[in-house]
């Protein structure tokens, strides 16, 4: 009986254990299936004549996507949502569309549309304002305009909006989560060592709310790109000067005098030009392509595919200009899908100066700053590059600021757009310890070490005020070496760079005012003027430098949710206040160049 007992669990667990090792196998066979069929997958789109650019922008805009090509249509294949729209996509569709006889128009969706910075705003206003030039139409619908939304949307040629809908105009505001008294109440004891009265970022982590610095600070750059703003909504849509602010000061009463209609108060001030069902939109862009209604099929190509294919078309080859983008806080170590990685950074660059097909180099930076050591790790690298002989050029997005700024200088020429957040030229460290919070739960700490030094950078224990001496005396010259960057790298002298640090934050019109910047343009003029250092044609390629460490599994992996992306983006900067002090904590003491200066 025994002997029966064994033998039958036996052959149990055989059975069990083949049928998961095959069951196992045949998952791992189909997924490397799916992943080899997409990635040999290259499909033979074309544009059908007088097609439309469709342009369904989604997600928040960037300017490098973690996720391209085919592994963008593997995750697509597997049914997960577009989250990001890359800058570079959308400019170049309606550059090349405005030259391309099949495109008649475009036909734009930006309901799906969440964040996207200023200066991108504005090169995506001036992308369609060029391409209106070419005497076709942009069509624009949504089912309410957001802010950002409508930024981009008054820039069509004409913009419909849903009857129920509203275009949700309020200016711009910058709202932080202030952590302080939380902190002390658990018994967190956080010490800030900063140079510069306005470098603020450590305010969040101490306070209970801003200092009359950062106010002053945040609303100096923050009116003039107001000003900005409104400036270039009023022109494209024919509002007279101070119109976009009178509406939002009177916006009660003209809401009552709608009766309560958004929508009609949206159109009687001329910021759309019809109430229209998406249905309707899609029926009357038919008829403009003679279509029979219920029949035929809108005529479109979106403007992803659109770009694949223009651009397989243009790959003249020779000698070119290469494009690095640093997007993200700057850290050390390898770059992340939110942040850049000096390690990586420097392959790029290195990869760049070392191909004999590249004769400049234009370095994309869209950063707030971060690590001060791995922000001069980067301009060091930019540096011996323009010592060998290769221009280089800093092309600012949406941030460059602090640590963003610091590498920016080691650039040939800097070219701001007029919207970019820059400047915050100070340096700041960061220790918490938590011996009060061990307390709290009567816990006892306790070692031996052969220096006062060997222990001092312990949380658990209070700080050694020899310690906090070294810290204000590392944060101090770091401060100085700033100074002496940009004065140098400016032909300014400290004197006047002083006053112009202190941590200040710019608009980069306000920066090309004060010398911190050589001119304002987007990524069209610095690549102009790339070319032009290099003395390369104006039709020289584009080599644009990527990661490509990670395998298309792994970059599928990085793009699984996890509950951040679940929540909505107010509730969302705590898990990144939270993540930026957990690296502080990697390497306590580190001297920081980062600008907390965003705005919604």
């Amino acid at each position: 009986m025994w002997t029966l007992i064994k033998n039958t669990v036996q052959a149990a667990w055989t059975i069990l254990n083949f049928t998961r090792v095959a069951l196992a196998n045949i998952v791992l066979l189909i997924l490397l299936g799916i992943g080899v069929g997409v990635w040999l997958w290259s499909p033979q789109m074309q544009v059908e004549p007088k097609s439309l650019l469709y342009m369904n922008l989604t997600g928040n805009v960037v300017e490098q996507s973690h996720l391209a090509g085919r592994e963008a249509a593997l995750t697509a294949a597997m049914g997960e949502p577009a989250g990001e729209t890359l800058l570079s996509d959308v400019v170049l569709s309606l550059k090349w569309a405005a030259d391309d006889p099949s495109i008649d128009g475009v036909y734009m969706r930006v309901d799906d549309l969440n964040r996207v910075g200023l200066a991108a705003l504005r090169e995506i206003g001036s992308a369609m304002m060029a391409f209106k030039q070419s005497g076709k139409s942009i069509t624009v619908w949504s089912s309410s305009f957001t802010q950002q939304q409508y930024s981009i949307a008054a820039h069509a040629t004409e913009v419909f909006l849903h009857p129920m809908g509203q275009v949700a105009l309020k200016g711009l505001s910058s709202n932080r989560l202030y952590w302080g008294q939380t902190l002390k109440d658990v018994g967190v004891n956080v010490h800030v060592f900063k140079a510069g009265d306005y470098k603020t970022f450590p305010e969040v982590f101490v306070r209970t709310g801003p200092t009359e610095e950062s106010r002053q600070a945040d609303l100096f750059w923050m009116k003039d790109a107001w000003v900005q703003w409104t400036d270039s909504i009023q022109t494209a849509r024919g509002l007279m000067p101070g119109a976009i602010d009178r509406l939002i000061e009177q916006l009660p009463e003209r809401l009552q005098e709608a009766g309560g209609d958004a929508g009609a108060l949206a159109l009687s001030n001329n910021l759309v030009d019809a109430l229209r069902t998406d249905d309707e939109v899609n029926d009357l862009l038919l008829e403009r392509q003679g279509g029979r209604l219920g029949v035929d099929r809108l005529r479109k190509i979106d403007y992803v595919d659109y770009v694949m294919v223009k651009g397989s078309e243009q790959m003249p080859g020779g000698k070119g200009v290469a494009v690095v983008t640093l997007e993200g806080d700057i850290r050390d170590g390898k770059s992340g899908s939110e942040h850049v990685g000096a390690r990586t950074a420097i392959r790029w660059i290195r990869q760049a100066k070392q191909d004999p097909n590249v004769g400049a180099l234009l370095v994309r930076v869209d950063s707030p700053g971060g690590s001060a050591v791995a922000s001069e790790m980067i301009r060091r690298e930019l540096e011996l590059v323009k010592k060998s002989g290769m221009p280089v050029v800093v092309s600012m997005g949406d941030y460059a600021a602090s640590g963003g700024y610091w590498l920016s200088l080691a650039a040939d020429r800097i070219y701001a757009d007029p919207m970019t957040v820059t400047g915050s030229i100070g340096v700041f460290g960061m220790l918490p310890t938590f011996e009060r919070t061990l307390d709290k739960f009567s816990v006892g700490t306790g070692g031996v070490s052969t220096t006062w030094l060997a222990g001092a950078e312990s949380l658990t224990q209070e700080m050694d005020p020899r310690y906090a001496r070294m810290m204000e005396l590392t944060i101090e010259r770091t401060y100085r070496d700033f100074i002496r960057l940009v004065a140098d790298s400016r032909k300014l002298s400290e004197a006047t760079v002083r006053p112009l640090a202190q941590g200040r934050v710019y608009t980069g019109r306000q920066a090309a005012q004060y010398g911190l910047v050589d001119a304002l343009g987007g990524l069209d003029e610095a690549m102009a003027e790339a070319r032009r250092l290099a003395k390369l044609d104006d039709k020289a390629p584009i080599y644009w430098f990527e990661d490509h460490d990670a395998g298309w599994f792994l970059k599928l992996m990085s793009r699984i949710p996890v509950i951040s992306t679940w929540l909505p983006e107010p509730m969302r900067e705590p898990i990144r206040e939270a993540e930026r002090l957990s690296y502080f904590l990697k390497i306590p003491g580190q001297s920081m160049a980062h600008c907390l200066c965003s705005v919604r």
